[in-house]
């Protein structure tokens, strides 16, 4: 048991850095450990964590596919608050739960460096809050039956809004 304690303190130390060879997105993971809101419901906090970290490393990777040929797009994932609050006071079967209510929107702070296929930068920026306080009222949640779906649609969204255009900008 102490070996394990050791090694996940050894690792939370570092960043975590993850990239595919056919994803355009490399994710960097700063101090996860740290994030403002990945709670699990009923499992241990590293483990919950690493899920969390490989189910966003395989979304990125699928947003990735909309960039045009040789762009380069460097996160550095800095605090996520995932939707919902994990509160003992909502139990079920002695187990807690995730509780979602409009209150709990999810936040997700980040670094971005956009490349084109040349290896300029065209864009970045540092401190990106993303938020989305209406995730309840959202119309066509895309990723509804997906875990995390709350996460995923306000990222697409700004994806989509804020990444994509400046790829067909240079383009032009």
């Amino acid at each position: 048991m102490k070996r394990f304690a050791i090694v996940c303190l050894a690792l939370s130390s570092f960043t975590v850095t993850a990239q595919t060879s056919e994803s355009a997105v490399k994710l960097e993971w700063f101090q996860p450990e740290k994030y403002t809101d990945i709670r699990p419901s009923n499992e241990s906090k590293a483990m919950y964590r690493k899920h969390v970290i490989e189910t966003f490393e395989k979304f990125w990777a699928k947003l990735s596919e909309k960039l045009p040929s040789g762009y380069q797009l460097t996160l550095t994932i800095k605090d996520i608050d995932l939707a919902g609050d994990v509160n003992p006071l909502y139990r079920v079967d002695n187990r807690d739960i995730r509780v979602i209510k409009d209150m709990y929107f999810p936040k997700i702070t980040l670094d971005y460096q956009l490349k084109d296929a040349s290896g300029t930068v065209i864009d970045s920026a540092q401190d990106v809050k993303i938020k989305d306080m209406n995730f309840m009222s959202s119309v066509g949640l895309r990723y509804s039956s997906q875990e995390f779906g709350h996460e995923k649609n306000m990222l697409d969204k700004w994806f989509t809004k804020t990444i994509l255009p400046k790829t067909t900008a240079v383009a032009k």
